[in-house]
């Protein structure tokens, strides 16, 4: 049975290909010479094929075995490096921590934060992978990151969401746009212009496909037949004149980036609608952020985690260093945060 493999075999036939003999790698290994040679010969009646081909004066490998040589090198250095990291984790001093974000607590919040984490634990290891609210979530729950920091998006099993802070929705547009000495626009006044936006995956995209929804103030399918589809959301039926309540968002242009939305928005494609910490992300192009009032919408970032996986120490410092400094950092947004200072 190939499931009888084990380290041990692995790192006998790696010493032996290695030494090119068997005294040698015996020696290597702390073994005797015919212990080391029956584990081969164990190992080649499980996978049912010689790894080495034996003359009286040599031993070299076999076509099969110098295939597998690199695999098995591999194995082992993976597995030695799980064991170190372990052993880093368990006493709070390394390993590696993966982390998935929206791209506006990436490049506005983490990295201050990362400086101080840096210097605190130089062995340890930090990634971290930009994704929308959708994937974020996703990748929590396939244990494929150790946690993550972006807008709540959908109930999915096992996944505790700990608010972090919020920010105010707003329109984004080009600084010579009508709306851009505004102090205040109302949802009902982004009909007379055309749109750009962010999709269903994205947590702004779900708030705005909800905001017809019973938190909207009207249905999603109040409109006349064929005005949208579930994908496009309604502006909040609450905000505007008879005759306008059911005015469509629907998007000329629809993106899963910030990045890109903000370039199609400063292209003049269309104006958007942003939290504004994101909005103050790209701040290279000329943009203006106006706050949306009637009824006023928040986007709630916080804290994604799986309910039944513990962190390794290492993630558990990082977060605790993030819940304690990121209300401290000075931003231009105006934030309500969640913890306590």
């Amino acid at each position: 049975m190939l499931s009888s493999v084990s380290l041990r075999h692995l790192r006998a036939f790696i010493a032996v290909a290695e030494s090119g003999s068997f005294t040698r790698a015996a020696n290597m290994l702390g073994l005797t010479p015919p212990t080391l040679t029956a584990t081969i010969r164990q190992f080649e009646d499980i996978i049912g094929m010689p790894l080495f081909d034996r003359t009286t004066r040599q031993v070299a490998l076999s076509a099969g075995g110098a295939r597998f040589l690199p695999v098995a090198r591999r194995l082992i250095a993976d597995f030695e490096i799980a064991l170190e990291d372990l052993d880093a984790q368990s006493k709070g001093l390394g390993g590696k921590v993966v982390v998935a974000a929206a791209p506006s607590v990436l490049t506005r919040i983490l990295p201050q934060i990362i400086v101080a984490f840096n210097a605190a634990h130089p062995d340890a290891i930090l990634r971290l992978d930009e994704m929308n609210a959708g994937e974020v979530h996703e990748a929590v729950a396939k244990g494929e990151v150790d946690f993550g920091i972006a807008g709540d998006w959908r109930p999915l099993p096992d996944i505790d969401f700990q608010p972090l802070f919020s920010d105010h929705l707003g329109v984004v547009c080009r600084h010579d746009h009508a709306l851009a000495s505004r102090k205040q626009v109302l949802w009902h006044e982004l009909a007379d212009y055309p749109f750009v936006g962010l999709g269903p995956e994205s947590g702004t995209g779900a708030i705005l496909s909800q905001l017809g929804g019973p938190d909207g103030g009207g249905d999603m399918r109040a409109a006349p037949a064929g005005q949208h589809d579930d994908d496009v959301p309604l502006l909040p039926n609450n905000a505007g004149p008879n005759g306008r309540q059911n005015a469509v968002l629907r998007p000329v242009v629809e993106t899963s980036n910030t990045v890109t939305l903000c370039a199609m928005v400063a292209a003049g494609i269309g104006i958007t609608i942003l939290p504004e910490l994101a909005a103050r992300v790209d701040a290279s192009r000329d943009l203006v952020f106006v706050p949306l009032g009637n009824p006023v919408r928040e986007r709630h970032i916080g804290v994604i985690r799986r309910k039944s996986r513990s962190l390794s120490p290492i993630a558990r410092i990082f977060l605790e260093l993030v819940l304690e400094q990121a209300p401290a950092i000075p931003l231009a947004a105006q934030l309500r945060w969640h913890l306590t200072r």
